[in-house]
């Protein structure tokens, strides 16, 4: 998996989860079961958060991350960027008071462009500490050129600044100075590129010689740097939540159980997509496995690229996630993190689980989950198959795929390969 991001171009404890459309927490340690559905939308690409029509759509979600930057300001909308900023957010929640609204940030690199006015600050401070992370021969890395960026050392082994910090502290607080200290209508840090390790070698521990980024040591001090991170937004934050876009499971001992959730990017949809390179088993055994590695909120974002009218890929992904404690987000693949696709399925409230998520197939590879006033069936084999739902069931009656939700009667279903379908009491 790659952990893809798009950049600058209270409800509390138990509490934390009841969102949106009027959820109880999830299932687990005593609690109540969770209303659905449950969904989320990665809005870090598109700026236009003043529009008011795009304030409408991302209010209709249950948790939207969203993308400003230092100096966001839209001509004429507010006195200054933090006004403009907080103006926005507060016109998204006046809309649905119950959401939560995230602001982005990203520890593991930066911009190196004097040009770039957002992110200057930040440039000038790892030049003058020294904190770029270099290679043998002295020069910057990159795990990618894709966004221009390039990687940090967070680790300690930089030296510290003239007031003891090092890039994960010294960072947590600048963009607290920026975003969260004087908008206290953000309710979640998210934290891009929460890598298992480092993508590059490099000289991190500045003796001279390329560093293996498998070595357990350098994984270690990786590891750590984050922590240190998380650890000082926690302490200027103690209010809001941490989330973070994971590329592995969160199971080492370092991280586990240390955020309150985490975005799992494309885990359908790209060449490479979990479900693309693993499977349907393994896709789901990395779903379950961060919610189960994550803090007690555990708002875990099932991501999914896609176009718009493949209603098939919808509906597979969408009862995939409704098989367990997740949020569904679906992401246009035409238009990345700047819109939010809206589809029939979602306008159906399914209510409460009826049932804790289930470990195995219900009926000849086929999965089930009942709701309140609905049914998630999966079918992630690669054959048709048909089966038995019971009495009382409907199709969706919904206008994009008609020939699929009708609204007809059903006691069978016949699912194709990786197939899915809701269906309604």
């Amino acid at each position: 998996m790659r952990v893809r991001r798009y950049v600058i171009n209270s409800i509390l404890i138990c509490a934390w989860v009841a969102v949106g459309t009027g959820n109880t927490p999830a299932w687990g340690d005593g609690a109540v079961p969770a209303s659905f559905p449950r969904l989320m939308g990665m809005n870090i690409g598109a700026k236009n958060y003043q529009d008011s029509s795009y304030q409408k759509d991302l209010a209709r979600l249950d948790v939207v991350i969203l993308g400003f930057y230092r100096g966001w300001q839209p001509p004429g909308y507010a006195a200054n960027a933090t006004s403009a900023m907080r103006k926005a957010v507060q016109a998204i929640k006046a809309r649905n008071p119950n959401i939560l609204v995230g602001q982005y940030t990203v520890l593991n690199e930066a911009y190196d462009n004097p040009g770039d006015t957002a992110t200057l600050d930040l440039r000038d401070k790892l030049y003058a500490n020294k904190w770029w992370l270099l290679n043998a021969a002295g020069r910057k890395v990159q795990w990618t050129t894709e966004y221009s960026a390039w990687d940090i050392n967070f680790t300690t082994w930089a030296t510290p600044d003239s007031d003891g910090k090092r890039w994960p502290e010294w960072l947590a607080e600048r963009n607290y100075a920026v975003f969260f200290r004087d908008i206290p209508e953000f309710d979640i840090v998210y934290v891009d590129n929460i890598m298992i390790r480092p993508r590059m070698a490099g000289d991190w521990d500045a003796d001279g010689v390329n560093d293996d980024p498998k070595d357990s040591r350098i994984v270690s001090a990786h590891h750590a740097g984050h922590l240190a991170h998380w650890r000082r937004v926690r302490e200027l934050q103690p209010r809001s939540l941490l989330l973070g876009n994971t590329d592995g499971d969160l199971a080492n001992a370092q991280w586990r159980n240390q955020l309150d959730g985490a975005f799992l990017e494309a885990l359908m949809g790209q060449g490479w997509s979990v479900e693309s390179w693993g499977g349907w088993p393994a896709m789901m055994a990395r779903y379950r496995a961060v919610l189960q590695n994550t803090k007690r909120a555990r708002i875990v974002g099932f991501n999914v690229w896609g176009a718009v009218d493949d209603y098939r890929l919808l509906r597979y992904a969408y009862a995939s996630c409704l098989l367990d404690e997740g949020y569904f987000s679906f992401t246009d693949k035409s238009r990345g993190y700047s819109s939010v696709p809206w589809f029939d399925e979602y306008d159906h409230k399914l209510g409460n689980a009826l049932s804790v998520p289930p470990t195995a197939a219900w009926s000849q590879g086929v999965w089930r989950r009942d709701f309140q006033n609905g049914v998630a069936l999966v079918n992630p084999t690669g054959e048709t198959r048909t089966v038995n739902v019971g009495s009382g069931l409907r199709r969706l009656a919904g206008k994009q795929d008609p020939a699929v939700n009708n609204g007809s009667a059903v006691s069978q279903v016949t699912l194709g390969p990786k197939d899915g379908i809701v269906l309604r009491r």
